[in-house]
This record gives C-alpha cells, structure tokens and sequence, in this order.
C-alpha cells in the first residue's frame, strides 16, 4: 500500500513557472544561449527540456551552474510566490491521513523551506535536493534505498515529462499534474499511472492505486 508520497516542489506546489521563465533569460547572455520568447512561453511547454535546450542552444554542460544561479536569484522572489490553489489541503489531508511526505526538488533546501513556513505549509518530513537535470531517477533510488521502502510503496507527484521517466526508470508510480510547467499533451505522451487537472484528483488517484 502507497504510504509515502513524494512532490516534485516549482510547478507543482508552488506558482513558480513565470518566475523561472524569467531567471532562464537573465542568465541568456552569461551562457550565451538564445532567450525563450514570451509569446512562445505556451509552445515552449508542449516539448521536452532536452529539446527546449536545443531549441535555445542552451550548453547541455551548463546546466548545473545554470540551475545553480537560477536558485540564487530565485530566492528573492520567494516572498511574492503563491502556492498553487487547494494544494495546502491536500497535503494536510495526506499528512493526517499518516502518509510520509517528502520534497524532491532542484531548488535549495533553504528557498524551499522559507517558501513553506512563509506560508504554513510545514508538512514535509524530508526535503530532497539535487542539481541532477536529467537523473532523479537516482536521487529516488538513493532515497528508496536508504529508507528501505519497497518501490510499490511509494508514488511521486510532478508536474514535468522528465519526472515521468525518472518514475520509469525508478519503478515508482507516478501522478502528472496539469497545472504546472509541461503541458497534458506532453505528459501523455509518456504515459503516466495518473493524471489530475486538480490538487483534489490527486487524493482519488492515490486511492485508486491503493485498491
């Protein structure tokens, strides 16, 4: 039975996706990529991220100080985000209900957690960060492995394509939100265990899992 529910954090909890459109093009001119066109914002969200990079001629070798300055900078917008709407219930409803709820998340710990006590949204047991772009997978293996959880009872909650593969390559079961960064089409087309258009859906999905 699913007792421990792992969230992806930017997109998926908080309304962050503006923000990090922006950073992505203050940093253009330091790692000489092209800037996303606002215009193109909702196009941008129907592809990959590997094919975003190559799109925008972002160096794939650069990312991770790119992610790295990205955080940074993130961290003095932390007071003006908003959570996405309904989510704090959700997570308070899980959290009562005696699941284990953990972060899993690109951003820093410290922006993370001002974010949550900002907004009294303290439900966490673990935070989990890593600048890994492309290999979460790995930091889901290392967690399931210290905590010595079987795989079939844990489900992550995210918002992108890559987290869709990360749960594939993990063998965990996955719930794709709609209201974060990739749009539905590009999350159905990797074939997630669920995917819920409203923070309330993900409780039902959870649930029909568990039966």
């Amino acid at each position: 039975m699913i007792k421990t529910a792992i969230f992806d954090f930017d997109g998926t909890i908080v309304e962050s996706a503006q923000l990090v459109f922006d950073l992505f093009n203050s940093f253009a001119d330091k790692y000489k990529y092209t800037r996303m066109p606002q215009d193109q914002s909702d196009y941008i969200r129907t592809i990959t991220f590997k094919e975003r990079f190559k799109k925008f001629n972002v160096p794939l070798v650069k990312i991770p100080m790119l992610t790295i300055d990205i955080v940074k900078k993130y961290k003095e917008a932390i007071p003006y985000l908003e959570p996405v709407e309904d989510i704090q219930s959700v997570l308070q409803t899980l959290k009562e209900s005696g699941f284990k709820l953990i972060l899993l998340s690109a951003n820093s710990k410290e922006n993370i957690e001002q974010f949550l006590q900002l907004n009294q949204m303290e439900y966490f047991d673990e935070i989990l960060t890593s600048h890994r772009f492309f290999g979460r997978h790995l930091t889901l293996n290392n967690y399931i492995k210290k905590e010595k959880v079987a795989r079939e009872n844990v489900i992550f909650i995210g918002d992108e394509h890559r987290d869709i593969i990360a749960c594939r390559k993990s063998n965990i079961k996955i719930i794709s939100v709609t209201w974060g960064y990739d749009f539905e089409e590009l999350l159905s087309q990797a074939n997630p265990d669920f995917i819920v258009s409203k923070p309330v859906e993900i409780i039902d999905a959870i649930q029909e899992a568990n039966r």
